[in-house]
């Protein structure tokens, strides 16, 4: 009797844990590959909708095509012909692009601009057509600015590439434009979604939210607390779209944002942060005459940096050791044939001199 009252339980014990392994395999589903999938974070500690396809549905038209800029080389910019010829001879906007990756340039290292000096050209250029682009209200000036730059190997990290650098910006003054009813294309709303948590952008609708945000701020927060409704979730969403200070808390991006929002909303470039002012002037007097400013910036600092790699170089400027080398010996044989052909024409004045001198003296 023992026997079979100590085997039903061992009996019943197996079946228990049997149970147990049943129940953890199917609360933690398989990834591809058969393994585990990882838990999910809930973003702003709010569940996932229980529905998949809910959420699934809402995010339709979310995504937004990437854009990588012009390809490492030449720089062109078609619709941009600036009346400024520039701060030197061969300093208008033009030459300088044309001695870009010559005389300065991410992998110019030929008696070129350091690459601090390349950087900050790279920098004024992002602005001047980011600037231009805030006037039009078209970021897709910023498209014909290098985002690709990879040679031998080197690549150079996206964020500090001119398309970015344009990009970025631009799209930043555009959405506080939009937010303020300046700007009435929705494409820099959607292009703003793109710096937002990815798992958060997929509960909701890019183009739904967008259509709130032209609305006001109220519709938009509305829609968004409907969709995070946790009571920590709201101090995140109220600084999403901050009107005053007070709603970023300290907050330093909010309060960068809210600066734009406040310089464009009111048409006072001056509020917005410095280096956002030329952008905010544009987009509020829908002019190109503010960028000058930036261009001229720009072609100063070229002209003085070409007079200084010259001045240190002998005066070559974006040409390799060798070719200086062969340079230098093409304008000695250039001055010895010039120095023969003078003395030859010295020897020869002196013999028609020496000859006249004989005849006036036979006279």
């Amino acid at each position: 009797m023992k026997k079979w009252t100590i085997l039903i339980i061992v009996v019943l014990a197996a079946l228990i844990l049997l149970v147990q392994y049943v129940i953890e395999k199917k609360a933690v589903p398989a990834g591809p590959g058969g393994s585990q999938a990882p838990a999910v974070e809930q973003p702003l500690g709010v569940a996932l909708p229980e529905d998949a396809a809910v959420s699934a549905a809402r995010a339709v038209g979310n995504f937004v095509p990437e854009t990588s800029g012009s390809v490492y080389g030449s720089i062109a910019l078609p619709t941009i012909q600036p009346f400024y010829k520039g701060a030197c001879e061969g300093g208008s906007l033009r030459e300088m692009l044309d001695t870009h990756d010559r005389y300065w340039g991410f992998f110019a290292r030929n008696t070129a601009f350091t690459p601090d000096e390349a950087n900050k050209m790279y920098n004024l250029l992002a602005d001047y057509v980011g600037c231009q682009a805030a006037a039009r209200t078209d970021t897709t000036l910023c498209d014909n600015l290098p985002g690709v730059a990879e040679k031998d190997g080197q690549k150079v990290p996206k964020e500090i590439t001119p398309h970015y650098i344009c990009r970025d910006k631009t799209v930043s003054v555009l959405y506080e434009g939009y937010r303020a009813g300046l700007v009435k294309d929705e494409f820099p709303c959607r292009a703003m979604s793109e710096r937002w948590d990815k798992t958060r952008v997929a509960m909701f609708s890019v183009p739904e939210l967008c259509r709130k945000i032209s609305e006001g701020r109220a519709p938009a927060l509305s829609y968004l607390k409907g969709i995070f409704p946790a009571p920590e979730a709201a101090p995140l969403l109220e600084a999403t779209f901050p009107v005053k200070e007070a709603d970023c808390a300290g907050d330093r991006e909010c309060l960068n944002r809210y600066a734009i929002y406040k310089g464009v909303k009111s048409g006072s470039a001056k509020a917005c942060p410095k280096e956002y002012t030329t952008y905010c002037q544009a987009l509020s007097e829908r002019s190109a005459l503010p960028c000058d400013k930036t261009l001229q910036e720009m072609s100063k600092f070229y002209c003085a940096t070409v007079s200084r790699v010259k001045k240190a170089t002998g005066g070559y400027i974006g040409m390799s050791k060798a070719d200086i080398a062969a340079e230098i010996e093409k304008a000695k044989a250039v001055k010895n044939e010039a120095d023969m052909i003078k003395k030859e024409q010295e020897k020869q004045q002196a013999e028609v001199n020496k000859r006249a001198k004989e005849l006036l003296n036979s006279k």
